[in-house]
């Protein structure tokens, strides 16, 4: 009986260390921003940058009439380290990886793989996702009005949050093609949830500047 005992103590032990290096690894794909200059920089882009935005755009338009897919899919492998998002108002940098599996969220943030969604320079509908309780623990701080950056392939992409909303966990009308550029964060919902969270926490955002870096 005793050993009976022991073995369920040493189980529960082995349990509890892997599930805390899960969280340990997740949390390690989050840095402080480098500086304030990110910060600065994306408090000026609506004024001085989106006359910038529009002559890109209209420049896309005019080459190609056709709505472009995504033909960065067979660039990268599952779980591979794509670039970063920062969020200005939180002081935090994110790695970010390919796709949204379990064990790429588990190293982070993951962007979400379809027909649907693209990448940034496809300036399409790009989707981000992360564990509530890792790395986007505050992220139900943020409000209309502030900036996400997601530095991919060279370039900043600066988007400017429009609206926040709760959905039911199973609500998959969120991942849908968009004509305009945008960037969707989502997270389990509510924050401070034990267990698997009912519900999920969306935040839209449409594009105002890029960056070469």
């Amino acid at each position: 009986m005793k050993s009976v005992y022991n073995g369920v103590i040493v189980m529960g032990l082995a349990i509890a260390i892997f599930f805390s290096y899960q969280w340990w690894q997740s949390t390690q794909s989050v840095q402080p921003m480098a500086s304030e200059s990110l910060l600065e920089e994306a408090h000026s882009t609506s004024l001085n940058h989106r006359s910038a935005v529009q002559e890109v755009e209209g420049e896309r338009r005019a080459s190609s009439s056709e709505p472009q897919s995504n033909d960065q899919l067979t660039y990268y492998s599952t779980g591979e380290n794509i670039g970063q998002l920062s969020i200005p108002e939180l002081n935090k940098t994110y790695d970010t990886f390919w796709g949204t599996d379990d064990a790429t969220l588990h190293q982070g943030v993951g962007m979400y793989v379809s027909e649907w969604t693209t990448t940034p320079d496809e300036k399409g509908h790009t989707v981000l996702s992360g564990h509530r309780d890792t790395v986007f623990s505050e992220l139900g701080e943020l409000v209309i009005g502030d900036q996400l950056i997601v530095e991919f392939d060279g370039i900043q992409y600066v988007y400017e949050i429009n609206d926040t909303w709760i959905t039911d966990a199973e609500d998959r009308t969120v991942i849908v093609k968009k004509d305009e550029a945008t960037l969707t964060v989502t997270t389990c919902y509510p924050f401070q949830y034990l267990g698997a969270a009912p519900d999920r926490y969306i935040i839209q955002s449409h594009l105002v500047a890029t960056y070469e870096m």
